[in-house]
């Protein structure tokens, strides 16, 4: 591991003086044989509360002079970075790492516990191989809020307790998943139904390790 430098910090503060954003950077010193510099910022936190705030803050790295390349460090999967360049090619993934992981337990609590955007009702399947949270369940969900229960209704969608994670979150479509033989589509439509009530505007990401 590289020894510790304390990094430098930027704030960026909406009109009113209010702080909506921050990151801590650090750079090093490299010169090429034609004596240019050829630094690197590396970025240890960027958080921004605000869009403006990102782009803010992202337009002022890429502004520091001497640097030539920037690192933004681990950013989410859907992170607007790439299209705030001039052009979105000049940015490169160099690696890919999860940082947030589900365990399905307690399957009412997980689908009552979040926000929906439209209203529906689907009876779920959930197939557990491990015996925790398997069982037929009827959601019933609006932007008002859901309610999660047993059920021995007909299930519109059967699928394992790794599929409920992650649609839990609105990382994926059902729809694709069901084209993956994933999940089974037990009522026709109910994969596209189920899309509009998990699906959210932004994926799920932890910036942090854990």
């Amino acid at each position: 591991l590289d020894p510790w430098t304390e990094p430098y910090y930027a704030v960026y503060r909406s009109e009113s003086g209010e702080p909506e954003g921050f990151v801590a950077y650090r750079t090093d010193d490299k010169w090429d044989d034609a004596k240019q510099p050829v630094n690197t910022a590396t970025v240890r936190d960027l958080i921004a509360v605000t869009p403006a705030a990102e782009r803010a803050l992202w337009l002022y790295l890429c502004s520091l002079d001497w640097v030539t390349t920037v690192r933004s460090g681990y950013r989410a999967p859907d992170d607007p970075l790439p299209e705030l360049l001039p052009d979105p090619r000049a940015a490169r993934t160099v690696s890919h790492a999860d940082m947030l992981w589900v365990r399905v337990l307690d399957v009412p609590r997980l689908l009552e516990g979040r926000a929906y955007p439209v209203a529906d009702g689907l009876v779920l399947e959930v197939r557990d191989a491990d015996g925790l949270a398997g069982g037929r369940f009827r959601l019933d969900a609006s932007p008002e809020g859901a309610s999660c229960v047993r059920t021995d209704a007909s299930a519109d969608l059967v699928l394992g307790v790794a599929e409920l994670g992650t649609l839990a979150f609105g990382d994926r479509s059902v729809v694709r998943l069901a084209r993956l033989g994933r999940v089974e589509e037990a009522t026709s439509g109910a994969a596209a139904r189920a899309d509009l009530l998990f699906r959210t505007p932004l994926r799920p990401f932890s910036p942090d390790i854990f």
